[in-house]
């Protein structure tokens, strides 16, 4: 049996669970119950402890299942999720003078049930095989209830069970290598907590008051706060988490690469899961190194930590609460083969009772190895100017305890972007007109900076990873510049106005602009190749050194040299690449000269011109070729979108990317090409007239995702976050003037099912067909999505999307597909009706 069959009726023991421990603590007890009453008082201090609940209650899911689905088959999961949860939502209204009455009679404790609710619930079910699944799990319900209560011989066999197991997870944690003791990790990460917490927490009581509401019965599971840094999420998380609701349950991890509980998934699944081990009552923890077994070590920690939460007397949600997702040490080598981030811990689908709270800087977005899905709901923190005015001084004045600080900071604010340790030790050997600085002392430096003093970034080009630091936020910038100039800053005046802010920064950072620049030109001097510092590849040095003010040029003819950019287009192999660069930096130098431009510049663009123009020359597209490419070369999806984004006609290029997309449903590689498509739209934004033909194209890439999701032999698209692939189309299309608007509802569904996970690349393709504004393409869009829903066995929502079409004659001729689809996959009665209602479609055609 598959371990999704035992969790389907986890809802049903977890209610079984509840009720022997109301009933175990009620004195009227022994005399109803007989020989049972002494193994029932026994259970009682058994069931106190959760960890013994989350696995008596997976006891019962798994008798359940046996028996429910040895003796009946033909019923969907669906059908058996439905029942177990109406079945459970039965138990928990029964009370106790109920319970008695029943007379410990399975069939009359049934009767009881109806009567309750259950015969409404029934009728309400969809159709026959629904409310068959209803009655089976019923019966088996009270069957178990019954026994528990009455039959010594299967209480006994269940405590024996339980504590069996019990015996042997605690024989496991009870390894002495590398175990901890739980409650002393707990105390750690509390302290942590308690140091991070502000007291009190001012200004923040609406946020309190939504947080409290969200975990308390919000429908979506995740809430994902976003703020910029020094914004106050790290003080409204941590005071949370020390004052949670009352009826809650708060398992949390701040991640710190120092001053917190660690920055990887190690760290995380040591500290939070020894939360959850508390929960359960097991008294140590050990720290797990394989990536692959912490998943499922760690997944199955949660969901038992989960069921001990919901089948307390008082059930209470169990809430993750996780702050500075964006300060996970993923990020730092996020394309190695070993990277791993927390979040990838979560399992697809958040337990039942389970909610999820994270909070993060908008920019990087969540890491690309999650596969937890859950319903999310994201919300904007408004900066708070407490937590601007109470940054950590101590991390700022430990920082500036070394020699290199200052001008390590310096250095950095003027750049405008990144620099590595190479860079910066020769920019501050130029500035104390030095020979050489020491690597080691300027690497030791930026590696030991606190707190989030500076950030380190990947500018390398492809698989290359060169790590390069920048200012980690605008708190350390303004320290950097009372350094430099602290008489500047000797009185209050002007200090909280941003202009004064700009003028000042201007002027302290002066003497460190002109470095850079000269160090600019000194490199260029030597050639552009395999030594040019990648620096002077960016845009940043571009920009800054179009903002020197000589009027003659000679800063900017430096950054316009072509040889400049034929180097980024040997470092990056992406001819895509060099011409945005030409283009963003051409327009930039075009736009923002306010005079002029002096003839010696002139003659640099007209050399970047011809470059641009053999790049192009190159990329032409041939009908035909990116298909080859996709079926037969077997390119990598980086390559063909550098060759799709290399075309210079927009509609050429539009015509490219349908090309390879269609190539890649073809041959079943959608998936891996699915991440190029918003770049490539990112690029046809502004061309409003192609909007049709992008949003067919997106109806058939959605409706192919809908067919592989439905295709259990079809992999690939397990860990695939929909609802944030169509987030992104939107984002980049929002640029263009938003011709694309997507809901992210499911039309009432219920998004933590199965069921609506597997149709929502359906809902939302046909949300895209009825954006095209040609009434025949539109048809055509609706009828692919139709077609897809009836094979995929969705006969309701494929006739629901045929009966938008509005002309008879085309949809007649979408009903008469759809029969067909629904004739092939065996719904000979459906597809019956179906082609009843095209003929009688077919019927009101007008004669022309």
């Amino acid at each position: 049996m598959a371990a999704m069959d035992r969790d389907t009726f986890v809802p049903l023991g977890t209610s079984i669970v509840k009720l022997l421990l109301l009933a175990s603590g009620q004195g009227a007890l022994a005399t109803a119950v007989g020989e049972g009453a002494g193994l029932l008082a026994k259970f009682r201090r058994t069931l106190e402890i959760g960890g013994n609940r989350a696995v008596f209650a997976e006891k019962i899911a798994d008798d359940t299942a046996k028996q429910l689905l040895r003796e009946h088959q033909g019923i969907s999961e669906a059908d058996w999720h439905v029942a177990a949860r109406q079945t459970a939502t039965l138990i928990d209204r029964l009370s106790k003078e109920e319970r008695i009455a029943a007379g410990y009679n399975w069939e009359e404790l049934r009767r009881t049930l109806l009567d309750l609710g259950g015969t409404d619930l029934r009728s309400d079910l969809a159709d026959e095989s629904a409310r068959q699944a209803f009655d089976w799990v019923l019966e088996v319900a009270c069957q178990r209830v019954a026994d528990c209560f009455t039959e010594k011989e299967a209480l006994a066999s269940i405590l024996e069970s339980v504590e069996e197991v019990r015996s042997g997870i605690q024989r496991l944690a009870e390894r002495p290598a590398g175990a901890s003791q739980t409650r002393a990790v707990v105390a750690d990460h509390m302290e942590v907590v308690r140091d991070l917490a502000p007291d009190p927490l001012e200004d923040r009581e609406r946020e309190v008051a939504e947080l409290t509401a969200f975990v308390r019965g919000a429908p979506n599971t995740w809430y994902a706060m976003e703020a910029g840094m020094i914004s106050g999420k790290t003080a409204l998380m941590s005071s949370f988490t020390l004052n949670p609701p009352s009826d809650v349950h708060i398992v949390s991890f701040f991640i710190r690469r120092m001053g917190g509980d660690g920055n990887d998934w190690r760290s995380f699944s040591f500290v939070a899961g020894a939360q959850l081990a508390e929960i359960l009552g097991d008294e140590y923890t050990e720290r797990v190194s394989d990536p692959a077994s912490q998943n499922t070590e760690f997944r199955q920690l949660l969901r038992r930590a989960a069921t001990a939460c919901q089948s307390d007397k008082n059930p209470r949600p169990l809430v993750l609460v996780i702050d500075g997702v964006d300060e996970d040490s993923y990020y730092e080598r996020p394309d190695d083969a070993a990277a791993k981030s927390i979040l990838s811990l979560l399992p697809r689908h958040l337990p039942e009772g389970v909610k999820l709270v994270t909070a993060s800087r908008p920019n990087p977005r969540m890491p690309e190895d999650i596969v937890c899905n859950s319903s999310r709901v994201t919300a904007s923190l408004k900066p708070s100017p407490i937590a601007q005015e109470k940054i950590n001084q101590k991390d700022i004045e430990t920082f500036f305890k070394s020699d290199l600080a200052v001008d390590i900071g310096a250095f950095l604010a003027a750049c405008g972007g990144s620099l590595t340790v190479d860079e910066l030790r020769q920019l501050i050997a130029r500035r104390r007109g030095l020979d050489n600085v020491s690597s080691r002392d300027v690497k030791a430096c930026v590696d030991h900076s606190p707190g989030r003093m500076l950030m380190r970034v990947n500018v390398g080009f492809g698989n290359q990873e060169i790590p390069s630091y920048t200012l980690g936020h605008d708190a350390v910038l303004r320290a950097v510049l009372r350094e430099l100039s602290p008489d500047l800053f000797g009185g209050d005046e002007g200090l909280g106005d941003e202009a004064w802010w700009a003028e000042s920064r201007e002027r302290v950072l002066l003497p460190y602009y002109q470095d850079i620049r000269g160090w600019v030109k000194k490199c260029a001097d030597r050639g552009w190749g395999c030594n040019t510092p990648n620096y002077l590849l960016s845009e940043s040095c571009f920009e800054l050194m179009l903002g020197d003010d000589k009027c003659d040029g000679s800063s900017v003819k430096i950054v316009l040299d072509r040889d400049r950019y034929n180097e980024a287009w040997r470092r990056s192999e992406r001819k895509s690449l060099v011409l945005r660069m030409i283009d963003r930096e051409s327009f930039k130098m075009v736009g923002e000269s306010r005079a002029e431009i002096p003839e010696g510049v002139m003659t640099f663009l007209y050399w970047v011109a011809e470059l641009r123009k053999l790049v192009v020359r190159a990329s032409t597209y041939v009908p035909g070729l990116p298909k080859l490419y996709v079926l037969y070369f077997n390119l990598t999806p980086e390559a063909v979108l550098d060759m799709v984004l290399s075309i210079d006609s927009p509609k050429s290029r539009l015509n490219a990317l349908v090309e390879t997309m269609k190539a890649a449903v073809e041959c079943g590689r959608v998936r891996v090409f699915l991440p190029s498509l918003p770049v490539v739209l990112e690029s046809l934004a502004s061309c409003r007239e192609f909007n049709d033909k992008v949003l067919r194209l997106l109806v058939d890439i959605l409706v192919s995702i809908g067919s592989a999701v439905n295709d259990s032999e079809v992999n690939g698209f397990e860990s695939f976050d929909l609802e944030r692939w169509v987030d992104g189309i939107q984002v980049y299309a929002h640029r263009g003037g938003g011709f694309l608007s997507l809901s992210s509802s499911l039309k009432g569904a219920d998004e933590v099912s199965e069921d609506s996970r597997m149709i929502a690349p359906f809902y939302h393709a046909e949300e895209v067909a009825e954006r095209i504004k040609a009434p025949q393409e539109r048809a055509r869009a609706l009828a692919r999505v139709a077609a897809a829903l009836a094979r995929a066995g969705h006969a309701d929502e494929a006739l629901a999307a045929a009966e938008r079409i509005e002309k008879p004659q085309e949809r007649a001729r979408v009903l008469a597909r759809v029969a067909a689809a629904l004739a092939q996959v065996g719904e000979t009665d459906w597809a019956r009706q179906v082609a009843d209602n095209a003929v009688s479609t077919a019927g009101r055609i007008e004669a022309p």
